[in-house]
């Protein structure tokens, strides 16, 4: 028996130490060949790369590989053992396969999980998704080449019937020419429409291959440093458009339009000598003085985008938090923000827009200053008989194409190029922000995560707070229960998510099972890891997506099992839709309890070796939290490690060890009887003479 090709590539992944996007192979699931031809057919309807069967003996740098044998079927080779037996890894196990005449090895580029391409400028992720496709976009810019040519036959020809049909009245010639450039326009306009669709279709590949990098790295951001909007920062993604459409104009216009420009100036002063001045002064002016616009409008175009995205910004808080807004009378206080900010984009980008009109008007005026010039000082030289008549309007139409289409490109080049340069500035602002893996650290993937927490000289603090968590050591044994008590804002919560590597410490080190956190690899970390916010959110889509959120489908049954224990079967059993039924952004339309024990059934379902609960049961009634309580006292098994943040008694009783928690520190550390017995005050008995209390002066009621 051997492995799947799923198996294989699930496992070479794991040498590799490269993380696989959940559900990579779900498509899959009903693959069942097992020939020599399996893997080149899982490869291909995965969409990745082709597979490369290596000749002769592999090299050391070669492995890990995925190697087949016809009678020992799959598996990954890890290396060579001598000259002629390789050490693989099958069915969990490892073993020495002898190389023979029929074994196979294979080469696969893994993709690497998106987001996590070591980019540091966001002008070079645009470059290296465009440089990918440099076949469609030379087609293009050959295209373009063609295109320009037969505009110069265009001249051409009625250079041809001014100087020799009309003399002569070579009416023959005249049709032949004519049917020619017909068919060249034909042929022109079918080279059009097929740059036109080939460089749409090259775009919308580069743009899912951008975004997708963008989002997944917004996600990657570590959640202590995100912006404080999370509405502007999602601004700052939608220029992504404008810059792949700006860098494709850039390049068509650079590589085909800007070199033709000077090859027509070129034949014109072939065709009209020293009239190709005019050209050769009117097409660089333009470009000089696009360039000098684009730096008058940079500082008003950069203000009107940070508005732009603050209004954005504004937009999204206000729609999410608009029940607090109704509820305190705030519509007029946001309103005032919102107009505030659309005077100030309106006072930024009213200059933008004059200088782009002037721009115009510009351009527009050397177009027809050029062409006088040509007209008239050809005219000269026609009479001169330094050139023909037919030549002069050649040369006229040749430097209409340069004056025309080209310079009538520049307003909205630099406009555009002008806003792209703001947006990649942004960009680059979150390729700044630290992520959740460290760039150039080799992630460490263990079989196990057992539970254990070692803090040692940890310090962290929000930006702008005086003061924040600082932990000189914490030690939380594997298996142990622990609580964290203390008043609100002492920093719990914070404690929590640093524990579960969603915030990284300043200072110090937060070890799970004696590794760094931050050094462990994410799919790990977070199959061991289970982490339950206080203010439980869910994304749109159904309840079952939420609930099975980044992990494997178990089944209806235990779905179902795990809904009974929280209770939120409740909710399923009177919808219509059952599991599936549809949620809202954020969760909307539910309840906070509703979302709580949504949370804690997905804890339920993935049955993590570390429990971190941020006060699991606070939107939850009396008869919800003794439900929960049970259920955790059932699933928690003993081998688990529970640390449970809560303000509610009754959940002290799972714990055996209460750590007190004020201004960030630990106050007080030991067994739950203790520390409680510690924090209760001890009242004195009042004394009783003849059955009759003694009433003390000045006691507090």
């Amino acid at each position: 028996m051997s492995d799947s090709i799923e198996q294989c590539i699930a496992g070479l992944a794991r040498l590799r130490r490269i993380e696989l996007s959940p559900g990579w192979a779900e498509s899959m699931s009903e693959f069942s060949d097992t020939s020599a031809n399996a893997l080149a057919n899982f490869i291909d309807q995965l969409n990745w790369q082709t597979t490369v069967t290596l000749r002769g003996e592999p090299r050391a740098h070669d492995f890990p590989l995925i190697v087949h044998h016809p009678d020992m079927g799959w598996a990954v080779a890890a290396r060579m053992e001598g000259a002629e037996r390789v050490s693989i890894m099958r069915l969990g196990q490892q073993e020495l396969w002898r190389i023979d005449d029929e074994t196979t090895m294979y080469d696969i580029a893994l993709p690497e999980a998106p987001g996590q391409q070591n980019f540091t400028k966001s002008i070079d992720v645009f470059k290296s998704a465009i440089s990918k496709r440099k076949g469609p976009i030379v087609l293009a810019i050959m295209a373009t080449f063609v295109v320009n040519f037969i505009a110069l036959g265009t001249s051409l020809y009625a250079m041809q019937i001014y100087d020799r049909v009309i003399p002569r009245g070579a009416f023959a010639t005249l049709w032949v020419l004519t049917l020619a450039l017909v068919v060249a326009i034909g042929f022109d306009f079918l080279l059009r429409v097929i740059r036109a669709r080939l460089l749409e279709r090259e775009a919308i590949k580069i743009d899912s291959e951008v975004s997708e990098f963008f989002f997944a790295r917004a996600n990657d951001v570590r959640l202590d440093a995100r912006p404080p909007s999370v509405g502007t920062m999602a601004s700052q993604l939608k220029g992504m458009e404008q810059i792949r459409s700006s860098m494709s104009s850039a390049v068509v216009f650079g590589a085909a339009d800007l070199p033709f420009a000077f090859f027509f100036i070129f034949v014109v002063a072939q065709l009209g000598g020293i009239i190709a001045v005019v050209t050769l002064v009117s097409f660089p002016l333009s470009v000089a003085i696009a360039i000098a616009l684009g730096k008058l409008i940079r500082t008003n175009t950069h203000k009107a985008q940070v508005n732009s995205n603050k209004k954005n910004g504004l937009l999204v808080e206000t729609i999410d938090a608009a029940e607090i807004i109704k509820a305190n009378r705030g519509q007029w206080f946001v309103l005032s923000k919102w107009n505030n900010l659309i005077d100030e984009i309106h006072r930024s980008d009213l200059p933008v827009r004059d200088i782009q009109s002037i721009a115009g008007s510009i351009f527009g005026s050397i177009q027809q200053l050029a062409y006088v010039g040509i007209i008239g000082w050809g005219a000269i030289e026609v009479y001169n008989q330094n050139m023909t008549t037919g030549g002069l309007i050649a040369c006229a139409i040749l430097a209409g194409r340069i004056n025309g289409p080209l310079i009538s490109q520049l307003p909205n080049m630099i406009v555009g190029w002008t806003y792209s340069r703001i947006s990649l500035g942004m960009l680059d602002a979150i390729l700044a922000l630290p992520t959740d893996k460290a760039p150039g650290v080799e992630l460490l993937r263990p079989a196990r995560l057992d539970g254990a927490v070692s803090i040692k000289d940890v310090s962290f603090s929000y930006p702008g707070a005086r003061t924040g968590i600082s932990i000189p050591s914490l030690e939380i044994k594997a298996g142990e229960k622990v609580a964290m008590i203390g008043p609100v804002g002492s920093g719990k919560s914070t404690i929590l998510r640093l524990m579960a590597a969603l915030y990284a410490p300043a200072e110090g080190r937060v070890l799970l099972d004696g590794l760094d956190s931050g050094t462990i690899a994410e799919d790990v970390l977070r199959d061991h890891v289970g982490y339950q916010p206080q203010d439980h959110r869910l994304i749109k889509g159904t309840l079952r997506e939420n609930l099975l959120l980044g992990i494997s489908d178990p089944g209806d049954d235990a779905i179902m099992q795990a809904a009974i224990l929280t209770g939120l079967s409740k909710l399923i059993s009177s919808h219509p839709q059952g599991i599936d039924l549809e949620i809202s952004e954020g969760g909307r339309g539910l309840s906070g309890g509703q979302r709580t024990l949504a949370g804690l059934t997905r804890m339920l379902l993935s049955r993590p070796n570390l429990w971190l609960l941020d006060e699991p049961t606070s939107n939850l009634d009396s008869e919800a939290e003794a439900r929960i309580f049970g259920a955790l006292k059932e699933e928690i098994g003993a081998s688990a490690t529970l640390v449970i943040v809560t303000h509610r008694p009754k959940l002290l009783a799972l714990v055996d060890r209460v750590l007190v928690i004020s201004d960030g520190q630990i106050t007080m550390d030991g067994p739950t009887a203790d520390i409680l017995s510690r924090l209760t005050p001890k009242t004195r008995k009042p004394q009783v003479t003849n059955g009759v209390k003694p009433i003390t002066v000045g006691a507090a009621a």
